[in-house]
C-alpha cells in the first residue's frame, strides 16, 4: 500500500503479524543495506526518533534520517549484524539491542556500534519508533 501526500510518498512495508522483533530488525537492516529510504520509512512510526548520547532528533521516518551518499564517503558498503538481543517484549512494544558493524569495500569492519531499537505495535504489526545510540554514529548528516 502506498500513501501519498503533497510532500512525500510513503510505502507501507507492513511487517508480518507473526514476525518476531528480531526478525523485524533484521528486515530493517536488509532495507538499510539496499539503501531503501522509502522501505525504511515504511517500517517506522512517525515521528521516529534517534537519540545519540544526550541529543535526540525527530524525523518523519527512519529513512529520512539516513544520507547514504555521505555514509559512503566514510567507506561504507554494507552493514552486518553481529548480534541481536531481545531486551524485552510485550503486546505493545519491544526493545531489541543490535551490535552491528559497518563494512567497507575490502569486506573489513571499519566501525562497530550498539543500537537499542524501540518497536511499537500498530495495527498488530511491529513498527520502528526510535533508536538509542550511547556512542557516536554517522548517519550521513543532512541530505
Amino acid at each position: 500500500m502506498i500513501f501519498m501526500s503533497t510532500t512525500k510518498t510513503r510505502i507501507n512495508t507492513d511487517s508480518d503479524s507473526e514476525e518476531t522483533p528480531e526478525q523485524f530488525i533484521t528486515k530493517a537492516f536488509d532495507y538499510f543495506n539496499q539503501e531503501s529510504n522509502e522501505h525504511m520509512n515504511g517500517l517506522s512510526s512517525s515521528p521516529f526518533f534517534i537519540t545519540m548520547g544526550e541529543k535526540t532528533t525527530l524525523f518523519d521516518g527512519y529513512g529520512d534520517a539516513i544520507n547514504f551518499d555521505r555514509i559512503k564517503e566514510d567507506g561504507w558498503v554494507s552493514t552486518q549484524i553481529n548480534e541481536l538481543t531481545l531486551t524485552y517484549e510485550n503486546n505493545e512494544s519491544a526493545l531489541v539491542t543490535a551490535d552491528f558493524a559497518r563494512i567497507n569495500e575490502s569486506e573489513v569492519a571499519y566501525s562497530t556500534s550498539l543500537g537499542h531499537y524501540l518497536l511499537i505495535k500498530q495495527d498488530n504489526l511491529w513498527k520502528l519508533k526510535g533508536v538509542f545510540f550511547l556512542g557516536g554514529l554517522s548517519l550521513g548528516g543532512e541530505k
